[in-house]
């Protein structure tokens, strides 16, 4: 017979961790969202003349674009895209659309790199923690595209002011709805657990030895 003596553990593992840390944040960014849309002309043109935009202007609007570009082509919706200019329809009806720095994802980034500060932390393998942010990356990439071509779809079918709303408001829900799924995907399924198998059987980081489940014989 063994008496084994018990640790509390007050501190949020696993998903909850993250998950925590993103509803703070989507919290945080809910109540800034109209200041930001206010200011986020004023942002944009002290980071153009910054030269911070260049780089993401010169390549990742464009390439992003292109992307959109194909996916509004696989369901039918005639566009073209030029630079960081995305034209949807053709004749009267047609409109275009300007992916501007601040459209091309950076909020995402930032929420992911917020996530990843303590989503990451505790005893997984350097493999398993290079897949997880592997796999946000892409899906990042993923989310982004969709995200633009759900805005230029509404433009397209609905007008300019809904879609002013879709991008401004749709877009913070759809990023933390996508991080809460996608930590809880690499919780369940990417990361492991150094030395697993033997979790049960090594005491908590900071036990005392003499407190740490003391055997005693039958």
């Amino acid at each position: 017979m063994t008496a084994t003596h018990f640790t509390p553990r007050s501190n949020l593992s696993g998903a909850a961790r993250p998950v925590g840390t993103l509803i703070v944040a989507a919290s945080i960014a809910l109540l800034i969202l109209p200041f930001f849309s206010t200011f986020g002309e004023l942002l944009t043109s002290l980071a153009m003349a910054a030269g911070f935009d260049a780089w993401l202007g010169q390549w990742v609007a464009p390439t992003e674009g292109h992307l959109v570009h194909g996916a509004l082509a696989l369901i039918g919706i005639p566009s073209a895209s030029s630079g960081s200019l995305l034209y949807i329809g053709t004749g009267a009806n047609s409109l275009a659309l300007y992916i501007s720095w601040n459209c091309v994802g950076w909020q995402t980034v930032l929420f992911l790199g917020i996530s990843m500060l303590t989503g990451l932390q505790g005893e997984y393998t350097r493999r398993s923690r290079i897949e997880t942010a592997l796999l946000g990356i892409a899906g990042i990439a993923v989310l982004n595209v969709t995200r633009i071509t759900i805005v230029a779809l509404v433009a397209y079918w609905f007008g300019r002011v809904p879609a002013i709303i879709v991008h401004d408001y749709g877009s913070v829900i759809a990023t933390v709805v996508f991080l809460m799924a996608f930590w809880s995907f690499a919780y369940n399924v990417v990361l492991e657990r150094i030395h697993e198998d033997d979790a049960e059987d090594v005491p908590d980081r900071g036990t005392p030895p003499e407190t740490a489940a003391p055997t005693v014989p039958a």
